[in-house]
Parts: C-alpha cells; sequence; structure tokens
C-alpha cells in the first residue's frame, strides 16, 4: 500500500512540476519562408478587385453581414463593396486636407448591428490645422449621422514647456493672425463601440509632431447622446516615471494600444515604458480630477512584459505596440519591443497574473484575437509580414512569405462573427483568408 502512494505521490508532484503548456506560439523566422502546418492552414479563398475608381487603399473594414466591407480610400472618398465581386454598393465623399502623402478616411469600427461606423470629419477641411473630430456615418449610405464636439488638449504639464490647454479665443485668434500653430488641438487617434454598442471608447493625441505625443488621452461616450462619460490623461506610473520629462515618459508615446474588456468592465492599455495597466470607471474619474499630469494616476501596472534579448541593458522599457484581448476575457496578447528588430509577441494569463509564452523576435505591429484559438498578426514596419496563428496548438496557419500571397501588414480586417479575415494585397486586391472547407463561426 505505501508503494502504491509513493508512486502515486511522485506522479502527482511530476505533474504540478511539469504543468502543460496552456498555449504555445511557433518560432518564426524573420527571413525567407516559414513552414505553415499543411492540414490546417488558412487559404486564399478568392481575390476581388474592388470598384474604387483605381485609388489607393487607406483603410478597409468588414461589415457584419458577412457580404460587404466600408472601404477608405486615399482621395478621401468612402466605399461600400459587395465581398461577393467587389461591385459598388455606394461612394460618398469624406473632404479633407490632405495632411500628408498616405492619407485618407479611417474606418475605426462598425457597430455591432451593422448600421453605423466610426470615422472622422475635419472642422474646416481647407484648412491643415482644423480639428479631426469623431463622427458616426450610416452604414446604408455613409451619411453622417452624428458628430462629436472636437476634443481639445487637457496636457498641463509642470515639466512641459508650454501649457497646451486652450488659451481662450483672444490668444486663439492672435495666434492665427501671427501665423502661429494652435498647440491646444488633439486629433482623433482611434475609436472602438464598446458595450454592445451603447457606448464608444476614443483615444486622441497631439495633432503635431515630436514630444507633443505625450498628450493622450482616452475618453468615453454615450453613443446615442454624444455625451461625455468619462475621460483618462495618459501619465506615466511611478514605478519608472522620469519627471524630468512631461508625463513622466522618457519616450514619446506614438502608439497608445487599448482595449475594453467586457467581461470585467475594464480598460487595458499599454504604454511607451513597457507596461500594461488596468483601468476602471473609479480609477478614470480620479485621473481626471487631478489638472497636473505628473500627480494624475496611471493606475494599477497588470504586466510588465520583459525582452529576452542580451543586448538591451533595460529589459522592461519595451514599448508596447498593441495590445489584444481574447473573447473570454482570459488571455491578454501584447505586441512589445525597441524596434530595430527587438520585437516580440507575448502571451499573458489575466486570471492567474503569470506569462504564458513570449516569442523569438518577429516584427510584430498590430495583434487581433477573434478567439482563443487565433491571433492574427500584421507587422510594425510597412516591409513586415502577416501571420495567422494557433496559438492553442502553436503553429503557424498562414504566412505572407512571397509575392502570390503578399499581404499589407497594416491593412486588413478580422470579421467579427466568422473566421475570415480580409487582407490589402498588390494592386488594390483584397483577399478573403478562411480556413479549409466550409465557414465556421469564431
Amino acid at each position: 500500500m505505501r508503494q502504491y502512494l509513493l508512486l502515486f505521490g511522485i506522479l502527482v508532484t511530476t505533474v504540478w512540476a511539469s504543468p502543460t503548456p496552456e498555449f504555445k506560439f511557433p518560432v518564426v523566422s524573420r527571413e525567407g519562408k516559414n513552414l505553415v502546418d499543411p492540414n490546417s492552414s488558412w487559404q486564399i479563398q478568392s481575390r476581388i478587385s474592388p470598384q474604387i475608381d483605381g485609388q489607393n487603399i487607406f483603410s478597409i473594414s468588414h461589415h457584419p453581414d458577412g457580404k460587404s466591407a466600408i472601404i477608405g480610400t486615399t482621395d478621401f472618398y468612402i466605399y461600400r463593396i459587395s465581398l461577393l465581386d467587389g461591385s459598388l454598393i455606394w461612394k460618398i465623399q469624406a473632404k479633407m486636407y490632405y495632411q500628408k502623402e498616405f492619407d485618407g478616411p479611417k474606418i475605426f469600427d462598425v457597430s455591432p448591428d451593422g448600421k453605423t461606423f466610426l470615422s472622422f470629419g475635419q472642422t474646416d477641411p481647407n484648412e491643415q490645422n482644423s480639428e479631426r473630430y469623431l463622427v458616426i456615418r450610416s452604414s446604408d449610405n455613409g451619411s453622417i449621422t452624428k458628430k462629436f464636439v472636437p476634443e481639445f488638449s487637457l496636457f498641463y504639464s509642470i515639466t512641459a514647456d508650454i501649457d497646451y490647454r486652450f488659451p481662450g479665443e483672444e490668444t486663439k485668434q492672435n495666434r492665427k493672425t501671427a501665423g502661429l500653430s494652435p498647440n491646444w488641438i488633439l486629433t482623433i487617434d482611434n475609436a472602438k463601440f464598446i458595450d454592445a454598442g451603447k457606448k464608444i471608447l476614443v483615444s486622441y493625441k497631439h495633432f503635431m509632431d515630436g514630444p507633443h505625443f505625450y498628450d493622450r488621452r482616452l475618453v468615453v461616450y454615450e453613443t446615442t447622446s454624444g455625451k461625455k462619460i468619462n475621460e483618462f490623461q495618459l501619465t506615466s506610473d511611478p514605478e519608472s516615471a522620469d519627471w524630468t520629462q512631461p508625463a513622466g515618459f522618457e519616450i514619446a508615446h506614438h502608439q497608445f494600444p487599448f482595449q475594453h474588456v467586457n467581461k470585467r468592465n475594464t480598460i487595458i492599455y499599454g504604454n511607451a515604458h513597457g507596461r500594461i495597466h488596468e483601468i476602471n470607471e473609479s480609477v478614470m474619474v480620479q485621473n481626471n480630477n487631478v489638472p497636473i499630469v505628473e500627480e494624475k494616476t496611471a493606475g494599477p501596472i497588470l504586466y510588465t512584459p520583459l525582452s529576452s534579448s542580451d543586448d538591451l541593458e533595460t529589459k522592461d522599457r519595451q514599448t508596447i505596440r498593441s495590445v489584444a484581448i481574447t473573447p473570454d476575457g482570459k488571455y491578454l496578447y501584447c505586441s512589445a519591443g525597441i524596434g530595430g528588430g527587438y520585437l516580440q509577441v507575448y502571451g499573458f494569463n489575466l486570471e492567474t497574473k503569470k506569462e504564458i509564452f513570449r516569442s523569438s523576435f518577429l516584427d510584430a505591429g498590430e495583434l487581433v484575437a477573434p478567439s482563443n484559438d487565433i491571433l492574427v498578426i500584421g507587422g510594425f514596419y510597412s516591409s513586415g509580414k502577416f501571420f495567422i496563428v494557433d496559438t492553442k496548438k502553436g503553429i503557424l496557419v498562414f504566412a505572407s512569405d512571397d509575392e502570390d500571397n503578399y499581404i499589407n501588414p497594416h491593412l486588413f480586417s478580422v470579421h467579427p462573427k466568422q473566421r475570415e479575415v480580409l487582407a490589402l494585397s498588390t494592386g488594390n486586391e483584397v483577399l478573403i483568408l478562411r480556413p479549409r472547407g466550409a465557414v465556421t463561426p469564431w
């Protein structure tokens, strides 16, 4: 009997000492081709040439009907096209001032019911320095159904050279007469429907380049009324802050990735110092009630991804490039790194608060986790690749390694309901990617 108990004890100890990994990440080669599992691979199901007057695609998003997509182009038009043959459903102009060579109307998000979508407008399309603000457009014809008030900067820092808050109408006119830019202007950065479409979560950034990218803000609006419900000013956590710099950041925050976690009713965001924070409504209120950014709360640190590189002295400052949450709210994925090839994908269990994997170095930019087994990865650089990973099996199921399946690493859309990805290839060709066999839900 004692022998059986001893054997049982050894087996139990072995199981606990060597737990089966819950998720895995495959080894991805940055150079050359990557092997894709032939039995699980996703295929290019069709290639579509959308009827968009020969213009370049700037953004693309699935419509929940699964039969159409909404596209923004670099000549500032918005189209809705059929995914059956690329034919035009409707077209509307979204006039803007051309701020840069590659610019256009961004399709931020489509409402869960498919009736509307989020994009942006501009207060004066003939003036480059005018504000870009949030708009809701109809999915039936593209017309604007609601305009949100443009947001001004609230950035008040004791270490910044300039007070970026709105100075009043008189100073505004004096600066305009003197040919000086309105440095209090914020521009919309990203927007997402949350709470089943009842609310909208929006990020803003300073419209100027340079150190002004310290000025980042989250705002929650009520969808129907447009009322502002809550807001949050980005600031560094005391653990990593350098208070000789505005908002405590040594690195300007060019990315501000965030996700709303429905089942936790929280917002998870990543910062330039490699911290991932989780904030709730009370943290946002506390942050908003303090005027000076250095004294605002950043919210609790949830996770700090550490670099695997032996070349880096500071391994905990991997700027967070993207954040994705699985639909059940249990797992977090992030891409993080300092650039220059030192980018990794990390997995984190939100319930156990433990890291579940850390990838080798690859060009990892935007991440989307539409299910508990699939992770879609777009490259951070324009020359980057596009991957689809099965994180439960730890295998690659798609890799854009050659000309026949080239995909723009920044222009893709994951279907909200079914296993399908839209992706832009060469020559404005839109690819529809799916697993083998019949169409299945996530």
